[in-house]
């Protein structure tokens, strides 16, 4: 693939502090430093930018962070990357007890039905939607179909087989249920999607008060950053369920300081395999799209939204204003920017067949390695010497896409 050309214009990066916001995932700061660590030194070898990822070290709020020297094309690029902590809030809301788990798939699929949000994401795209109502229907098909199956085969088998021999028939169809569900959860991660789905359904009602404390505390990370830094660039980075935080993350900043990004490093969000609209379509969560509007209309944050199609695990290409409801004409134009990051052509066609079995493992290519140079590169993004406007200045904006629509108007 010939990449398409980046904007050198001037002001390049020299300094740059990005902060991450991790999706809905118990492991915390030394997962993501290693996943970093190994999968930038394996693009390097790609795109030939030498990358050296420094050892993790701790903050006094209790964030992580590393530094990252990159010698790029147009000089020496220091990256502070901070690790910003909500791993241990997604820890105290990650049910183990199976029973607290079934009670949550019912509920919190009663909760979007009821509210008729299900049907509003199905519209939007169908594979995100398939994968949160699956857990429910696998259920009703354990709970139901199996007794169903087993009481027919029971009184079948009854008058050749006696009571004996139908009781055992009749735990087969059983068993044959229960198998299929553990397959289809361990092939899908289903109980992992529905912890996340069960979240934000209790953060759309404002149960969660916890998570509103510690992007208050992140708000001030990110403000004494840019006030006590030189950076070049501030990076918000968020990817899945974090996509939701960094924006209101950034929301929480622009309330503190109205004049954000007007002097001192240019302030930029990217959202990596965004689920927005499984949070802005509950009607309970007016407080996010009063941040998504306000990040949206905020004329110097450049936002830049990158989602595969092939990733089921996000609303690829949906625009999350228009998804969630919000028509405002004081929007900036192309906020944000949606692109696909076109994993398929990273790898060999053989290869990108069999990441995409693994939905867990797709879903998180955003922050990996290819085996193919193409535009999008993470590392040069978070490393390299231009800022995420100039670096996709030359590529327009996906509108309009309905690949993934059960109804195309």
């Amino acid at each position: 693939m010939q990449l398409a050309p980046v904007s050198s214009a001037a002001g390049q990066v020299r300094r740059r502090s990005v902060f991450y916001l991790s999706g809905f995932d118990p492991k915390g700061a030394a997962h993501y430093h290693a996943l970093y660590r190994d999968e930038a030194a394996k693009q390097a070898q790609l795109s030939g930018m030498q990358i050296e990822v420094g050892r993790r070290q701790r903050t006094a709020p209790g964030n992580s962070f590393w530094r990252v020297r990159a010698q790029t094309p147009e000089g020496v690029v220091q990256t502070h990357y901070e690790f910003l902590r909500w791993d241990d809030i997604v820890r105290q809301h990650w049910p183990r007890n199976q029973a607290r788990l079934l009670q949550d798939i019912v509920s919190t699929t009663g909760l979007n039905l009821r509210h008729g949000a299900l049907w509003r994401m199905l519209k939007l795209a169908w594979p995100p939607a398939l994968a949160l109502f699956s857990p429910f229907l696998l259920l009703c098909a354990v709970l139901l179909g199996a007794p169903l199956v087993a009481s027919l085969a029971f009184f079948a088998a009854l008058s050749w087989g006696g009571w004996l021999g139908a009781s055992f028939l009749a735990l087969a169809p059983v068993a044959l249920f229960v198998e299929l569900a553990l397959r289809l959860e361990k092939k899908y991660s289903m109980l992992w999607l529905m912890r996340s789905y069960a979240f934000t359904a209790q953060q759309a009602q404002g149960k969660v008060p916890q998570l509103d404390a510690r992007l208050e505390q992140h708000v001030d990370t990110l403000l004494d950053r840019i006030k006590h830094q030189s950076d070049d660039e501030v990076l918000v980075v968020g990817h899945s369920s974090g996509t939701m935080m960094a924006v209101s993350l950034l929301a929480k900043t622009l309330r503190r300081d109205a004049l954000l990004g007007q002097s001192g490093p240019v302030v930029s969000l990217l959202t990596l395999g965004q689920c927005m609209p499984m949070l802005g379509c509950l009607p309970q969560a007016q407080a996010f799209r009063d941040d998504l509007q306000l990040v949206a209309t905020a004329e110097r944050i450049d936002w830049l939204d990158f989602s595969a199609p092939g990733d089921g695990c996000c609303f690829a290409l949906v625009d999350p204003l228009a998804a969630c409801g919000i028509h405002d004409p004081a929007r900036q134009k192309d906020r944000p920017k949606l692109l696909s990051p076109r994993f398929a052509e990273m790898f060999e066609p053989s290869d990108y067949a069999a990441i995409r079995q693994d939905k867990f493992r797709i879903h998180f290519q955003y922050l990996m390695a290819s085996l193919k140079l193409v535009s999008y590169d993470y590392f040069a993004i978070t490393a390299g010497a231009l800022t995420l406007a100039q670096r996709f200045s030359a590529h327009k904006g996906v509108r309009g896409y309905t690949g993934l629509r059960i109804f195309k108007r």
